[in-house]
């Protein structure tokens, strides 16, 4: 513990002072300025769905709560997902995953906000199999031996000895490990430089380890992303780099990646004041150290939409899919989120 109090404590105080200190100089220029033009509605809060990932704090990438100092907001996100990762000497994950989040957030200042985030995660038979198959045969895809298996099952299982060993089977509802943030927009840019936004997190190993509603430790993480508006058109690009550390280095006898990077790339397109179509790549480096494709980065893009239904109330919608490492990560998933000032 005192290894992992000692790189919080660096990561933290880092976070801090560049979000607090840039913060102060910009905090007079007002709210406009912090949701200028460089920023357009903003990247898909989408996390990563892949088994390996799923369970670290989704709040990754967080906006900062562009709203007057003192006031709050409330974001509540959903992302299902379907999950077949099969290796027939070694795994079967055969589930649809559902993880939620409600949360609050509060405006230190015009430019930075700070806040907790409460994940339920829920591991489900589902529903989806058949459609799945039927769309892999339809267009010649294959179904990775997914037809071989009872369709809409939950269960997670691995070879040991050359014997199968359930790890979880059924369905499981709980709560996942609680965060604490802190986002900070640190300039909103001008017509060269993109705008950039900050933020520091931690969690607690508040979700149950066993039924895989957490990862057993706490975690700290940093990450930035930047926005640039392409001249006078409605079109922005934006991207964004985090860092992740947990203690824990190992959830049922699989050795895990302490340290976790992800990457953010995407594009908006702003087809009317409140209207955006988002389309943005997330990779996340490998979660184990050596256990087939989860030794492997993970690669999902979300296409969806933004929409700004009042001034203080905004929805997002998307469809993920998997790209390249299709063993280690969701077929499919759907992100919906709402958020609202209060």
């Amino acid at each position: 513990m005192n290894e992992f109090a000692g790189i919080c404590n660096r990561y933290i105080a880092v976070g801090l002072v560049i979000m607090s200190g840039v913060s102060n100089v910009l905090a007079d220029n007002g709210t406009d300025s912090v949701s200028g033009s460089n920023t357009g509605l903003g990247y898909l809060t989408a996390p990563s769905m892949a088994p390996g990932h799923i369970l670290l704090p989704s709040s990754v990438f967080v906006l900062p709560a562009f709203c007057a100092r003192g006031s709050s907001r409330i974001d509540f996100d959903v992302h299902w997902a379907n999950v077949w990762n099969y290796d027939p000497d070694q795994y079967l994950i055969d589930s649809e995953w559902i993880r939620s989040n409600v949360r609050l957030t509060y405006a230190l200042k015009d430019t930075i906000s700070a806040g907790i985030a409460v994940p339920i995660i829920g591991r489900i038979g589902g529903f989806s199999d058949s459609a799945i198959e039927n769309f892999h045969s339809a267009f010649g895809l294959g179904n990775s031996h997914r037809d071989e298996f009872p369709r809409n099952q939950s269960i997670i299982s691995v070879r040991d000895n050359d014997e199968s060993r359930t790890i979880v089977e059924g369905n499981s509802w709980g709560i996942g490990d609680i965060s604490f943030f802190v986002a900070s927009c640190i300039s909103g840019g001008d017509r060269i430089l993109p705008s950039l936004s900050v933020q520091g997190q931690v969690s607690l190993p508040s979700g149950n380890e066993d039924e895989l509603r957490g990862i057993g430790s706490s975690t700290v993480g940093l990450s930035a992303v930047a926005s640039k508006r392409i001249s006078k058109a409605p079109l922005f690009l934006f991207g964004g780099v985090g860092l992740q550390y947990c203690i824990q280095n190992n959830m049922s006898s699989v050795e895990l990646q302490r340290e976790i990077w992800s990457g953010l790339l995407g594009v908006e397109y702003q087809c009317t004041p409140s209207i955006s179509l988002v389309t943005q790549y997330l990779g996340s480096s490998r979660a184990a150290e050596d256990f087939f494709a989860f030794s492997d980065p993970c690669h999902e893009v979300s296409a969806g939409f933004k929409w700004l239904v009042t001034s203080h109330t905004i929805l997002e919608f998307a469809i993920v899919e998997n790209l390249f490492e299709y063993e280690n990560s969701a077929d499919i998933g759907i992100h919906l989120s709402f958020g609202r000032n209060l």
